[in-house]
């Protein structure tokens, strides 16, 4: 009987669930959005069979957003700035800072004043 139960399974694919480039979803965070696709954040990643692509989230210490009152936009994952507060830890990400609101995804706001841009 569990044989022929097993004989009319699928057989489980090998392929990525996603593709490098599809839309995960696009985001809104303050009246800003940004568009997630799957992808790979290292080309290692990519060349590794047993990796699938997954969301991958802008690079806003490269390309800074703010909000309309000039409050920075992070991800929870980016390096922390120079102005963290936090635990001391080798690896300390904006997530950690008590600087730090959450917001939509593994988005955020960075609160710190030293890091608040000018309104005109």
């Amino acid at each position: 009987m569990l044989r022929k139960l097993l004989a009319n399974q699928p057989i489980a694919s090998t392929a990525p669930v996603h593709k490098e480039g599809e839309l995960y979803k696009v985001v809104d965070i303050h009246g800003i959005e940004f568009s997630l696709y799957y992808g790979y954040y290292e080309d290692r990643d990519r060349e590794n069979p047993l990796v699938e692509p997954m969301p991958i989230y802008p690079n806003l210490q490269l390309n800074p957003q703010y909000t309309d009152d000039g409050r920075m936009i992070v991800t929870r994952m980016q390096d922390a700035c120079e102005h963290y507060v936090g635990k001391a830890v080798e690896d300390r990400e904006c997530r950690g800072c008590s600087c730090f609101e959450k917001s939509a995804e593994f988005f955020g706001l960075c609160t710190c004043p030293k890091n608040k841009k000018p309104i005109d």
